[in-house]
């Protein structure tokens, strides 16, 4: 289950308004002191598990965010897959017989060392990012320039630059296949590459005060 669907199915509620009471001093429904997050009157129950202030250990809601967003914290991984993977089908930028082989390689290094050199995947990306065409499908591969903090340009063919989108990048990095993942030192398993592009952000409990 990918950090966005977790984080949805651990949430009591979205929250929608940054507001907390009303005019009457009453928790806003769908705001950050919501009910169902928890409580912090002394005799008032929460509105999720029932508790009063002293036993209710606090609910996180989530906020769904208008338009995808690069988590600050790992632009310069989502910058290097973008330069090591094809703009269009996802793949690693290396013909399949040399994947395959770095495959075998892997392997035997797990075997033998028990854990695989990171100069080894180091390698596999140096090799990839040299590529201007993808063995692949064949697509054109342009480069890519990283302005701090979350922002990405792309080279045209024919000259200038344009902007990615967090939206777009997250569609590229959703198409890399679990197995290119791997030579790349990721674990599909449990850190898929798009859950780096947040669409939804969990809300801490009423209990821990609004933001």
């Amino acid at each position: 289950m990918c950090i966005r669907d977790r984080i949805r199915r651990m949430s009591v509620t979205e929250i929608e308004t940054a507001d907390t009471y009303d005019e009457d001093g009453a928790p806003i429904t769908g705001g950050l002191m919501d009910g169902r997050l928890g409580t912090l009157e002394p005799r008032q129950r929460c509105k999720t598990c029932g508790n009063t202030a002293q036993n209710c250990p606090g609910h996180f809601g989530h906020i769904e965010l208008a338009v995808p967003v690069v988590h600050v914290g790992f632009t310069k991984i989502v910058y290097e897959l973008l330069t090591v993977t094809c703009r269009d089908c996802g793949r690693l930028l290396l013909a399949e017989d040399k994947i395959e082989n770095y495959r075998v390689r892997m392997k035997e290094y797990a075997r033998v060392l028990n854990e695989v050199p990171t100069a080894f995947f180091e390698t596999v990306k140096k090799e990839a990012k040299r590529t201007a065409e993808c063995p692949h499908c064949g697509r054109a591969q342009y480069a890519i320039e990283h302005v701090k903090p979350t922002t990405y340009h792309e080279a045209l063919e024919g000259g200038g630059s344009v902007t990615l989108e967090a939206a777009a990048i997250r569609s590229r990095l959703e198409r890399i296949p679990d197995e290119d993942l791997r030579l790349l030192r990721y674990d599909p398993v449990s850190a898929r590459p798009e859950w780096m592009v947040l669409q939804v952000l969990p809300s801490r409990p009423c209990m821990l005060g609004p933001r």
